[in-house]
């Protein structure tokens, strides 16, 4: 059977993620500016409709258990039942009495998703249609964390990267960018930002451990070359994944100790983003473990808020940072 383009009524919250995840994950037309929406939604079907399936089935074999063992229904109306009430879950979850089903998604299938599409057409549909089915599919997967969409729509890479942390194989990937970097790396492990925004690959390059976004990744080959890891890079790797895999890390980089004024300690609450755990607390006093490069980023903004103790590289960072703002301001303010 051959299809014209799908259209699914999704809700706007639905609709204003996939757009989201689009433009996110890099999903981009040749001017790499527009959001290649139907790349996108190609490539979510195809890493995403079988887990969907078999989420959608232990579903299904829940249901029918407990109405096998609180009722004496014949198997096919026990059947019917659980089919009904999956869709009605289904359709619930989607929307809620304000959301409507008023945003419009739609996507043409490709040779990789056309089998994909005619399987569930002919098999998977039961009292809903192939639009329902799809909006089910991707309300489903809305409501994932954004990470846990990265792993989804990048499951080829990410599945294959994990093979190769598993036996602790050297990979040879490709970047997602401009030039199709190429490089060899040894992967070590998966870390998800604290935010739950992105799923980070932690890797060895030439003796320099380092980070990137699984969205990033456009391929990746195993190579018949094992991976090595000192004790201080395998400190350094789980440094990273304690306290936020997307900083720059060195290797001994010491505590940084901090005091905070009361107002300063109000700010330290209030603003989540990158905030850098604490290994301590006495009074008003905080020491880290985690990057440099998280508490200049993160302390920056706090001004007289905070006077960092030690270590002295710390002071001289936050130092260098407010006189290029103040340069940068007073540049700006004479044009």
């Amino acid at each position: 059977m051959e299809y014209e383009k799908i259209k699914i009524y999704v809700t706007k919250r639905v609709a204003e993620i996939l757009e989201k995840d689009a433009e996110t994950f890099e999903f981009l037309k040749s001017d790499n500016i527009t959001p290649n929406k139907n790349a996108f939604l190609s490539t979510l079907i195809k890493n995403y409709w079988l887990q969907y399936r078999k989420e959608q089935s232990e579903l299904n074999s829940s249901i029918q258990t407990i109405l096998k063992e609180n009722t004496t229904l014949p198997e096919l109306k026990i059947q019917d039942i659980s089919s009904l009430i999956i869709a009605k879950f289904n359709k619930d979850t989607a929307s809620n009495i304000i959301d409507k089903f008023d945003s419009i998604v739609s996507f043409k299938p490709t040779k990789e998703t056309q089998s994909i599409v005619d399987y569930i057409d002919e098999y998977m549909l039961q009292n809903i249609s192939l639009s329902e089915y799809f909006r089910n599919m991707f309300t489903a997967y809305t409501t994932l964390p954004q990470d846990m969409r990265a792993e989804v729509v990048f499951r080829t890479q990410y599945e294959a990267l994990s093979d190769a942390i598993k036996n602790a194989k050297t990979v040879f990937i490709t970047l997602k960018n401009d030039k199709q970097t190429k490089m060899e790396i040894e992967p070590f492990a998966f870390a998800r930002s604290k935010e739950e925004m992105h799923t980070y690959l932690l890797y060895k390059q030439i003796n320099a451990c380092r980070s990137m976004k699984l969205y990033k990744i456009q391929s990746v080959v195993a190579l018949d070359k094992k991976t090595n890891f000192s004790p201080n890079e395998i400190s350094l790797f789980n440094k990273m994944r304690t306290y936020g895999p997307q900083f720059f890390y060195e290797f001994n980089e010491q505590d940084v100790v901090v005091r905070l004024t009361k107002r300063g300690q109000q700010l330290y609450h209030k603003i989540y983003i990158h905030r850098p755990i604490p290994a301590k607390i006495e009074n008003d006093i905080f020491t880290f473990k985690c990057s440099y490069i998280q508490i200049v980023q993160y302390f920056s903004r706090f001004g007289g808020e905070v006077e960092i103790i030690s270590p002295n590289r710390v002071k001289d960072m936050i130092f260098t940072f407010h006189n290029s703002y103040i340069i940068k301001n007073k540049i700006d303010n004479s044009n």
